[in-house]
């Protein structure tokens, strides 16, 4: 009878053995599928950043560009400037002049 008192041990050993590993198993599929949404997660969010950062970038050309148009339209603005004074001051004096000699 010790046989097979052994042999009954034994045999509930790795029944146990075999639920355990089936747990097991069980658990990692589990944390494989957490795994695989965790990348996926990951791989959308770099899209992302990649998108916001090129955009972030256009933005940052553009903003050039319009400094650069602002620079430009101040500069033909003082010229303009510069030549309406020019006419005022002409003007100014032939009026005087044809208002003096009347």
């Amino acid at each position: 009878m010790g046989i097979e008192k052994t042999m009954e041990f034994i045999i509930e050993q790795q029944a146990r053995h075999a639920t355990a590993i089936q747990q097991i198993d069980e658990r990692m599929a589990r944390f494989d599928e957490r795994m695989a949404r965790a990348e996926s997660f990951i791989e959308a969010n770099a899209g992302m950043i990649r998108q916001l950062a090129d955009v972030s970038l256009s933005l940052a050309r553009h903003a050039q560009e319009t400094d650069r148009f602002i620079r430009e339209l101040r500069e033909v603005q003082a010229h303009s400037d510069r030549r309406l004074d020019a006419l005022i001051d002409v003007v100014e004096k032939l009026t005087r002049r044809d208002g003096g000699g009347s």
